[in-house]
């Protein structure tokens, strides 16, 4: 009887860098991204309904935070661009944040055809609200992780944005 020679499985691939860690355990960064951004998504649930908006989920956000700053408001178009989502997305989320009075349309100074989001005084409220949400969830993961830890996280995932959020089309 013959024995076959097994190979222990090596911890290296061919790709890994000379001198990078072999330990391949666990999540890797992309998943780890996903889980930290649920884990937070369910904080702002839990959030919504505890302040009174309970008619508003966390993929809302994608069209407020557009309108944030912009009193004038914004064009559908520009909003859906802004949150990588597509134009039949955007609308969907704005007719509902229309219907339940976080935004109204209005029409465009610059062009008699077209629309602008904008925010109206409940929909500037509830940016308030949530930005105040946002600051104080930034402030608990000081004390979770230590200070200036947000502000570092922060600016570390607004440089892989930078770096990696381009379309090919965007200049550098």
């Amino acid at each position: 009887m013959s024995r076959a020679k097994t190979r222990e499985p090596s911890s290296r691939s061919s790709l890994d860098a000379p001198g990078a860690p072999t330990n391949d355990d666990g999540p890797r960064l992309g998943a780890l991204l996903r889980l930290a951004y649920h884990a937070v998504a369910e904080r702002l649930s839990t959030w919504l309904v505890e302040s009174g908006h309970a008619d508003l989920q966390p993929t809302h956000s994608a069209a407020v935070q557009s309108l944030w700053g912009h009193p004038e408001g914004v064009r559908l178009t520009a909003m859906a661009q802004n949150a990588h989502v597509t134009k039949q997305t955007m609308g969907e989320l704005v007719d509902h944040l229309e219907k339940h009075g976080y935004v109204q349309r209005v029409p465009d100074p610059e062009d008699r055809r077209a629309t602008r989001i904008r925010l109206t005084k409940r929909g500037e409220s509830f940016t308030r609200d949530a930005r105040a949400f946002a600051r104080r969830t930034e402030t608990e993961l000081d004390e979770l992780l230590g200070p200036g830890s947000a502000e570092s996280l922060r600016t570390m995932l607004r440089r892989i944005h930078e770096e990696y959020g381009r379309t090919s089309g965007e200049p550098r």
